[in-house]
């Protein structure tokens, strides 16, 4: 029987994960369901992308992931020119596992040249689920998890919305990254990997420019700093981490908050 995972900012304290899950149990024999992450912030779509991207490779074929974070538009001010429609539910097959999120731009978000067939699901009474993880996604994975066809339950879309991470780039020995994810240790997550560091930096020497600081050296582990100290690793999915040790790096590097994101700048200079 097919995996299926759980993507979500229910959060835990309310009933309506238990409620989904028992939903999905009834009918299945020994069913084998995960919570991802139910406890994304602030329809942070950007956050969840990073957490089922960098946990795809860890799932075998055939997993049903099932990503319930709307994207928040507010047509009156930033983004009222942006053609997202949260009432529109879409499925794909990305990486032999199965994704069914909203039209929020989480397919491109995992995969700047994402290109895989998307289909959007058929249900009745458009604007009536609120809920719609439990009435809308439950029943597109039981569909899924019986073996059946996708063309069954959806038909296929080419407009759906498409949004992108901010990538890295070189301008003149500098390499620009930025903050992307901060996990629950503080430590801040960026968008520069460490394919792309060897590639630009190789054995060059380097300086990184952290807010009050500059550090010249990739560490391996924590522990190869003193207590409280900042510090660069690469991070188990391949990502430069700046962290600090046994503290926050977000909380003691004061990144700004605007709003369900965080503004963190990284500056990487090379020389010879």
């Amino acid at each position: 029987m097919s995996m299926i995972t759980l993507t979500t900012d229910l959060g835990y304290r309310d009933p309506y994960l238990a409620i989904v899950k028992a939903k999905l149990m009834a009918p299945l024999v020994s069913p084998k369901i995960i919570d991802l992450s139910c406890d994304i912030k602030d329809n942070n779509i950007s956050d969840a992308a990073f957490i089922l991207k960098n946990a795809l490779p860890d799932f075998p074929d055939n997993t049903i992931h099932l990503v319930a974070i709307k994207f928040i538009v507010d047509r009156s001010n930033l983004h009222k020119e942006l053609h997202v429609d949260n009432s529109r539910f879409l499925v794909t097959r990305f990486k032999n596992q199965f994704i069914i999120s909203p039209d929020n731009g989480l397919f491109t978000l995992l995969d700047s040249a994402f290109d895989e067939p998307v289909y959007q699901l058929y249900y009745e009474g458009r604007n009536k689920h609120h809920f719609f993880l439990k009435d809308v996604f439950v029943e597109a994975a039981l569909h899924l998890v019986a073996n059946k066809k996708i063309e069954e339950i959806s038909s296929r879309v080419t407009d759906y919305y498409k949004a992108y991470q901010f990538e890295c780039f070189v301008s003149g020995n500098i390499l620009r990254g930025k903050g992307i994810y901060v996990d629950d240790f503080g430590n801040i997550i960026c968008n520069i990997t460490e394919e792309r560091f060897r590639e630009v930096v190789g054995n060059k020497k380097f300086i990184i420019t952290l807010p009050g600081t500059r550090i010249s050296k990739i560490h391996a582990t924590y522990d190869e700093v003193k207590y409280g100290n900042p510090l660069i690793l690469f991070n188990s999915f391949g990502y430069l981490e700046v962290a600090v040790n046994g503290k926050s790096a977000f909380n003691m590097l004061c990144p700004r908050d605007i709003g369900a994101g965080f503004d963190f700048n990284l500056l990487i200079e090379f020389y010879d």
